[in-house]
């Protein structure tokens, strides 16, 4: 034996013969106490963190912003940390856009509303709720205030029109006839009332209802301030509506009749060949220009819902004169004074009366999505504005928060057994 271990042996002895007086065991070594409280304590902090992101806070109204709204001049792509309406309501839109679903696993499609400042987005989770299918959305329309979004699904019966609260994160129902198939046709200008068709549940062509609702389809008016709901009588099969500026008349298409409803009575204006009424944001603001559709020539039964846009068209009320515009975009988004604002699925264009189009934003399908639907808050494109903006997503989903507890968890075992294993050398 070495002088060292003589030592050390002595030593030990030594305080073993130190008597020492009995007392309660500890529930706990200290030096375990000790070394589990840094871990506790982080773990604590984590769980009050993963809670605070987790409880959903009482939403608070937003005010719309004041002053022109921006638009983003490239969207943000799709993403699963966007937040929800329902738990993370954030004012109103400028716009909200759709990116349907690919072939990759493990995708899923997101109807998004983008803030009235162009850098908040959140997700219209109803939109996916009411999809009939993994990879589809239920269809959606924005109000021209930008406030709130109605929620139908036009492949399905279903029980109400689903009126969702920008502002709030909150959903009110508004019933229909149970079993019916819906379409969302067009908001009033000031954004009280709702046009939408109603027609008995039909599965034809596959389970899609829109050959029903064609040949069914009932023109219903919405009031949401007092719930109430009136059939126009005589108008049935109704394709399209948008209603004019000043609230007075509602342009609606039936079959291959473009029709004007006012208090009065119906006129019929003629269309040229293979043109129709350019969905709810076809009327121009001083109310003398209605934007249409080209339909492809070949379409098949496009008076029944099945056709393809061949480029845009403007119709001048007082003449009845209609002008092709220079354009390949098929989807009409409203106007900024004489110009139509216009999509073509991934790009936002203006339109002058005469010229070619102007891209002023981009959008960004990628990850094998593509983009569903583009509208824009209509009440709010006169002055819009177009700019570079930051990407504001809103707090982490619940399944994020509980990865990072997990990985932090598994970083405080990591580190604390290694320090274990350091000590023991």
């Amino acid at each position: 034996m070495t002088t060292e271990q003589r030592l050390r042996a002595a030593v030990h002895e030594l305080v073993e013969a130190i008597p020492v007086p009995a007392v309660a065991p500890p529930l706990m070594p200290l030096t375990s106490r000790r070394s589990w409280r840094p871990v506790l304590a982080a773990a604590a902090v984590v769980v009050l963190l993963l809670a605070v992101g987790m409880v959903p806070l009482p939403a608070t109204p937003r005010a719309p912003a004041a002053g022109p709204a921006t638009l983003p001049r490239v969207f943000a792509g799709h993403s699963l940390l966007t937040a929800t309406v329902s738990a993370a309501p954030a004012g109103p839109a400028i716009a909200i856009y759709g990116y349907g679903q690919g072939d990759m696993p493990f995708q899923t499609p997101q109807l998004i509303a983008v803030g009235a400042d162009g850098r908040t987005y959140r997700v219209i989770d109803l939109a996916r709720k009411r999809g009939r299918s993994a990879d589809a959305l239920a269809f959606a329309l924005l109000s021209p205030d930008g406030s709130r979004v109605a929620v139908a699904d036009t492949l399905g019966p279903v029980q109400d029109v689903a009126i969702v609260d920008l502002t709030t994160g909150r959903t009110r129902g508004y019933p229909v006839p149970a079993g019916s198939a819906v379409q969302l046709l067009a908001w009033s200008p000031d954004s009280k009332r709702l046009a939408y068709a109603v027609a008995p549940y039909r599965a034809d062509s596959d389970g899609d209802p829109r050959v029903a609702l064609a040949a069914d389809g009932e023109l219903t008016l919405l009031d949401l301030a007092t719930g109430v709901t009136s059939a126009v009588a005589g108008q049935r099969g109704v394709l399209d509506a948008a209603f004019s500026p000043d609230d007075s008349t509602l342009a609606v298409q039936v079959g291959t009749e473009l029709r004007l409803l006012t208090a009065g009575g119906s006129t019929v204006v003629p269309l040229p060949d293979r043109h129709r009424l350019g969905g709810p944001a076809a009327w121009s603001p001083d109310g003398t220009r209605l934007a249409l559709f080209r339909v492809a020539a070949g379409s098949p039964s496009w008076t029944a819902g099945y056709w393809a846009p061949d480029g845009l068209a403007v119709l001048d009320l007082p003449t009845r004169v209609s002008t092709p515009l220079d354009t390949n975009a098929t989807g009409v988004l409203g106007w900024q004074g004489a110009d139509l604002l216009a999509t073509n699925y991934d790009t936002i264009v203006s339109v002058p009366p005469a010229g070619p189009a102007r891209v002023l934003a981009r959008l960004q399908p990628g990850n094998d999505h593509w983009i569903d639907t583009v509208q824009l808050a209509t009440a709010r494109t006169g002055d819009l504005q177009v700019r570079e903006t930051g990407v504001d997503r809103g707090p982490w989903p619940w399944w994020l928060w509980g990865l990072t507890v997990g990985l932090l968890l598994l970083a405080g075992g990591a580190v604390r057994m290694a320090m274990r294993r350091r000590r023991a050398r």
